[in-house]
């Protein structure tokens, strides 16, 4: 009787076993099919992913060699050195020189304005001695007619003296405003030659310094740059396994659904009202090992897969950090995307040394042309002298005639004769006046001509033109890369922040591991009811003794099916299994060691 009570609550369970079956072995491919297009979806930002990265790389390693500039810092250091050669203390030294040339010029035409006035006097007397002798001729009647002519004449060199000194006095008064206009020159040169010393030597070198220094960096970066790439390829490359333990989960719950779905065949074949007790008790214990390893199977491939989606979120996270890096390392190590780079501040240093030489070679061509004046003044001062002098001699030759018609004259021209004697002392007098001119007027020569050698190196700026044009091309391509880094980093950092936030959002995103492992948990609490259930009946159920099992055994495909069937009944492969069981066929495998076709 309680063995007929027994078959018959074992019946009933086989029963409630089929309706399970009927119930999970549908299910369970099913749960991971409706995530297909979550997986293909994923599958294709992945790869859009990983060909942003390279973009970004590409544009990255370009604004890495855009910055570099070494045949930039070349030039620019070859172009330091002659700027240097223009405004050294040597340079400067010939300008200060002919500052204290000009300042002697300076001198000089003073002295000139202080002897010339004193030809002043000399006209002054001989106008004095032309009113005497005429008053003398007068009152000798006859015997003073010669003397009229002698007035006459007189009166004329003194026309002609004052005639003279006026034009020497307005070429001097020329004279001194080239001087001064060669001074202000001169200083400005010198003044100039100071700025575009001090933007050489302090703001330009040290511009061309950061240059070498950026160029070295962006070296490094270029270094740190291919780290990053291979750390992100990495990265991707995580994330894509992590998107294979899709395909190999799903065969390892198509193989659970295919156990679960034969073992109902088997009911539908085997549990019938003719069955005996043993029978019926034998198929329960089978079955209760079947749900068991199956349950075992699912929980595997259900941690296996949060595992791997726990890995690609991490992935993703990792990959977005790197993502953004490439830009934030850019921007730290070379200030791309500022407005205060070492290319810009190297293209304002360029412009006022720019600024600075043209404005030096200008002043320099200006004094030369001054100098030039300067020494055409003096030359035709040189010719006013000459006719003084040539008065002079008519003053000799004047107080001479005097002196001879007065003897004539005999006691009546007594006066006539001292008045010849003033005329010749005046002549004396006027030949001192005009060589003291003239030995002046020699001096300020050899000062031009002093000064027209300094000023010489002043007026030919072809090396100062020449240093201009070439920093105009440096200019031009400094701009060009300035503006091709600014926009290659606009490029980057839109990128990477862009497709940073992706992968961080993708990461945030991935939450079907959760839905598939409450399906998941749901069909194995369901098993493991009947399991419990079982055990009741046949205490030996759901512990791996039936011998059916060996042929599940055999045709697992996959180490990690094999793994699980030990482990769910703590034994191992050798009591299992009367053959060698196949190996997998991949030649490097996953973690689940066999040859699962990913994709």
């Amino acid at each position: 009787m309680a063995e007929t009570t027994q078959s018959a609550f074992a019946h009933d369970l086989l029963r409630q076993c089929r309706k399970t079956l009927g119930g999970s072995n549908n299910g369970l491919t099913g749960i991971i099919e409706a995530h297909e297009q979550d997986f293909l979806s994923l599958g294709e930002e992945l790869y859009a992913l990983q060909q942003s990265c390279e973009d970004i790389s590409r544009t990255a390693q370009s604004l890495v060699s855009y910055t570099s500039g070494q045949a930039m810092h070349t030039t620019l250091s070859a172009l330091s050195q002659e700027l240097e050669a223009l405004t050294d203390d040597t340079a400067r030294a010939s300008g200060r020189q002919s500052l204290e040339e000009i300042d002697g010029v300076v001198r000089i035409v003073d002295e000139l304005s202080d002897i010339l006035s004193a030809f002043s006097k000399i006209v002054k007397y001989l106008s004095i001695l032309g009113i005497a002798t005429r008053i003398e001729s007068a009152r000798l009647g006859n015997d003073g007619r010669g003397f009229t002519t002698l007035a006459d004449d007189v009166e004329k060199l003194a026309h002609q003296i004052v005639e003279h000194c006026a034009g020497i006095a307005g070429r001097i008064e020329t004279l001194r405003g080239h001087v001064q206009s060669a001074r202000q020159r001169n200083l400005a040169i010198l003044g100039t030659q100071e700025q575009c010393h001090e933007v050489i030597v302090r703001q330009l070198a040290a511009n061309i310094v950061a240059l070498g220094e950026m160029a070295s960096s962006s070296s490094e970066i270029s270094l740190g740059l291919s780290r990053t790439a291979e750390e992100i390829a990495r990265d991707i490359g995580q994330a894509v396994r992590s998107m294979q333990s899709h395909d190999i989960v799903r065969q390892q719950v198509e193989h659970a659904e295919h156990a679960l779905a034969e073992t109902a065949e088997m009911l539908d074949l085997e549990v019938t009202d003719e069955a005996d007790a043993k029978t019926v008790l034998e198929l329960l214990a089978f079955v209760a090992d079947v749900f068991t390893l199956e349950t075992s199977q699912i929980a595997s491939a259900d941690e296996h897969f949060t595992n791997a989606a726990d890995t690609l979120r991490n992935s993703l996270t990792s990959l977005a950090g790197r993502i953004r890096g490439i830009g934030e390392t850019i921007a730290g190590r070379t200030g791309a995307g500022t407005a205060d780079t070492p290319l810009t501040r190297l293209e304002a240093g360029v412009v006022t040394v720019k600024s600075e030489l043209g404005d030096f070679a200008a002043a320099g061509e200006a004094l030369g042309t001054i100098m030039d004046s300067v020494a055409d003044t003096i030359a035709g001062m040189g010719g006013a002298i000459e006719a003084i002098e040539e008065v002079g001699t008519e003053i000799e030759l004047i107080a001479i005639n005097a002196s001879i018609k007065a003897a004539h004259t005999g006691e009546a021209g007594a006066a006539l004769g001292v008045l010849a004697l003033a005329i010749q002392r005046l002549s004396g007098d006027a030949r001192r006046q005009t060589d003291a001119v003239a030995r002046i007027l020699g001096d300020i020569a050899s000062a031009s001509t002093r000064l027209q050698d300094n000023a010489g190196r002043y007026n030919d700026q072809s090396e100062a033109w020449r240093i201009i044009g070439e920093l105009d091309a440096v200019l031009t391509d400094t701009s060009a890369t300035t503006q091709q880094c600014q926009e290659l980093f606009a490029s980057l950092s839109g990128a990477s922040r862009t497709w940073g936030d992706r992968a961080d959002e993708l990461s945030r995103n991935i939450d079907f591991d959760r839905e598939i492992g409450r399906s998941f948990s749901g069909i194995r609490r369901s098993l493991d009811e009947q399991i419990a259930a079982a055990r009741k009946l046949v205490p030996s159920g759901g512990k791996g003794r039936s011998n059916r099992l060996r042929q599940l055994y055999d045709r697992y495909t996959m180490e990690a099916e094999r793994d699980v069937h030990e482990a769910a009944f703590g034994q191992s492969q050798s009591k299992l299994a009367a053959k060698p069981q196949a190996k997998a066929f991949s030649q490097e495998p996953t973690e689940f060691g066999d040859n699962v076709e990913l994709f």
